[in-house]
Formats: C-alpha cells, sequence, structure tokens
C-alpha cells in the first residue's frame, strides 16, 4: 500500500470536505502554500489532493528521537525536512534539496507561516515557497503556486498526532499568476527590489487564503520560538553557532541528499 492509500484510510477517521478540486491542477507540477492550524494540518492537506506530493514540514517532525511519531509520519508522508532554526544556511540548503523535487516532476506543499496559529487569523507568510517557484522557473521547469485553505473545528492540543476526528473543510484555491512578480525578481536593480518581488506572491496567496476562510489577515510573520539549534537525521542537537562549523554544514547536505534521493526513489 503506497501513502496516497495509507492517507485515504486514515481520511475515514475524519469528517473532510474538500472544496474546489477542480482547481488543483493534478496532470502538472505544483507548490501548494496552506494556513496552519494544528500539527494534524500536516495530513490533512495531502490527504485532500488527488496526487502524491512531497510535504516539506519541520525537521523536527522528521528527525526526533519518538519513534511513534517517525513511524506515523513515514506511513503516511512523503516528508522532507525543513530546518528553520539553524539560519540562512540551513534553510537555503533545504530549500535546494527540495528544488529537486520539482525538476523532477514531483509536487511538493509547505506551510508559510511556520509555526501554529492559535487564533483563527492567518499571518503574513515566508519566501520559500516563491524562492521555490522562482528557482524552478531559472532551471526551465514552470511550476503552479497553488494556495489553500483549511479550516479545523477543533482549536485545542495542537500538538497532537492521535486525536483524530476533526471536522475539516479544505478549499483549493486558483493558483496565483506570479509571472510579472517573477520577471520583476529576475531583473531587479537591488537586494531591495529583489525582496519586494520575492514577498508578492506568498503575500498574495495568504491573503487569499485568509478571505477565503473570513478571518483576518496579519501583516506580519508570527513570532518563532528559536529553538537554539539544529537537529540532525539521528535526532542530535547542535547549537546553532556551532551548527555553522563547515563539519556540520557538509553532513547536513549531505543527509539532505539521500532523504531527497530516498523519496525520488519511493515515489511513483
Amino acid at each position: 500500500m503506497n501513502k496516497l492509500e495509507n492517507l485515504k484510510e486514515l481520511q475515514n477517521k475524519v469528517n473532510l470536505i474538500v472544496k474546489n478540486i477542480d482547481n488543483y491542477p493534478k496532470d502538472e507540477i505544483n507548490v501548494v502554500v496552506a494556513n496552519h492550524n494544528c500539527l494534524m494540518d500536516i495530513f490533512y492537506l495531502p490527504m485532500a489532493l488527488p496526487n502524491e506530493i512531497v510535504s516539506l514540514i519541520s525537521a523536527r517532525l522528521v528527525y526526533k528521537n519518538e519513534q511513534e511519531r517517525k513511524d506515523i509520519v513515514n506511513k503516511y508522508l512523503y516528508a522532507m525536512p525543513i530546518e528553520a532554526h539553524g539560519g540562512r544556511v540551513y534553510t537555503d540548503m533545504c530549500l535546494n534539496k527540495s528544488l529537486e523535487f520539482l525538476l523532477n516532476k514531483k509536487s511538493v506543499s509547505i506551510f508559510p507561516e511556520g509555526a501554529y496559529v492559535y487564533d483563527r487569523k492567518v499571518f503574513k507568510g515566508h519566501t520559500g515557497a516563491s524562492r521555490l517557484v522562482y528557482n524552478a522557473r531559472n532551471n526551465n521547469q514552470q511550476v503552479n503556486l497553488v494556495p489553500v485553505s483549511i479550516y479545523v473545528s477543533r482549536n485545542d492540543d495542537l500538538d497532537s498526532y492521535d486525536k483524530i476526528g476533526d471536522d475539516v473543510e479544505i478549499t483549493i484555491l486558483p493558483p496565483i499568476d506570479y509571472e510579472t512578480s517573477y520577471y520583476n525578481y529576475k531583473y531587479a536593480k537591488n537586494n531591495e527590489e529583489k525582496n519586494i518581488f520575492l514577498h508578492q506572491p506568498i503575500d498574495i496567496a495568504m491573503k487569499q487564503i485568509a478571505d477565503n476562510l473570513n478571518v483576518p489577515y496579519e501583516n506580519n510573520y508570527i513570532k518563532l520560538r528559536n529553538k537554539g539549534n539544529v537537529i540532525f537525521n539521528d535526532g542530535l542537537l547542535v547549537d546553532t553557532v556551532t551548527a555553522q562549523q563547515d563539519e556540520y554544514v557538509n553532513r547536513y547536505n549531505e543527509e539532505l541528499k539521500e532523504e531527497s534521493l530516498k523519496l525520488l526513489r519511493i515515489m511513483k
């Protein structure tokens, strides 16, 4: 049984409604972005889609030494770690390796807010998704940026894997037209301009998600609790400063390479 079939079994335990599935270009390559209510979103999102997708999720979920959680993630998800606490070098490594999926015609999903949102609102998204679609275009690969809104009835015990049974409504919104932003980014005169055009597609996507959910849009990043360390695939934690040393950067890069190759081998 593949992971998409496993997700369909899990879906039987959830009151899931999927709206506007026709907006999803299932025969094309997509970067899917969604708001983040709770941990179970990482399962709700791929179970609502018609095709297998690589889930870009926190490295803590993929690497942390909690075997039960690892087993659940491995059963249901094609999970690729994103390390958000190691500084720009680690973020860039994760995004560069994730780009490989798009170049191999595999769609990916990401939660741009970077953390659960406790209140009924949508926060400004980080630019990882924009970087992915732009870099794919730089490599002559056309990729859609697809916003998805997720409404979850329950708003307690956000970090639980085993409280299944939510009322979940997922709406697929039309892909974002980012052509002008991409062109302006590519030919920007300086980094300040580049930053403006890098934010435009993801800002539009997150605002549309907020509008669809009929909740406020917060034009600020959610405050993340800095872990102060980087987690490796065996669960090793290395403080952020030490992790900038070449031996750790090179190790992490090799581990990400192995993760991406493994996923590409097992996906259809």
